[in-house]
């Protein structure tokens, strides 16, 4: 059997691997703050700081 070596990403598809683990935090900081109980509504500016919590507090 014939084993393919893909070697390193190119350049275009590190920035794309990148933006989707982006777009991926973004998604989860949304469900963590759509499940809360809110007594005011929550706007995007409240995503995004969740989404600045995850990503300064997880490992990679």
């Amino acid at each position: 059997m014939t084993t393919i070596d893909a070697g390193e990403p190119s350049p275009e598809m590190a920035a794309v691997e990148a933006d989707m683990q982006r777009v991926d935090l973004f998604r989860r900081a949304h469900a963590l703050v759509n499940d809360l109980d809110w007594g005011d509504t929550v706007g995007v500016y409240d995503v995004l700081q969740v989404a600045r919590f995850l990503e300064g507090g997880e490992e990679n």
